[in-house]
């Protein structure tokens, strides 16, 4: 059966990142400018997407499925992805964390693409980086 607004197949990924507070502008302002770059691509390629803050007025979310694991390396590979990234992982007070959801019916090899430790995928800056958890 094919539902619209739930997903039991594929993958997602919840990703945190934990501003420092005296960066939060300077985050926001980034973020802004990232995701809305890439607004064509995600409404063509994604499941869902959600931005917004936590609890904790410093930590900031982004959980996203993607059609395909294909469509989201072409993002990530993207030059202006990495640099933006890099900037907002500078941001960060602490490493940004990702954590990688399997689909009640799917199998479990999304967690192969995406072992736990220093992300390999994403820049990692002198001060940051980001990992899997």
């Amino acid at each position: 059966m094919n539902y619209n607004k739930i997903f039991i197949e594929g993958s997602a990924f919840i990703c945190v990142f934990t501003i420092d507070p005296a960066k939060r502008d300077q985050f926001v302002e980034l973020f802004d400018d990232l995701w809305t770059r890439f607004i064509p691509t995600m409404e063509r390629d994604t499941n869902f997407v959600f931005y917004g803050w936590g609890r904790d007025p410093n930590q900031f979310y982004c959980v996203e499925s993607w059609q395909s694991e294909e469509a989201t390396n072409a993002v990530r590979a993207e030059p202006f992805f990495q640099q933006r990234v890099g900037e907002l992982i500078d941001c960060c007070a602490a490493p940004m964390q990702l954590t990688i959801l399997s689909g009640m019916r799917s199998d479990r090899s999304v967690f192969d693409l995406y072992p736990v430790g220093q992300s390999e995928l994403h820049p990692n800056t002198e001060s940051n980086t980001s990992v899997f958890v």
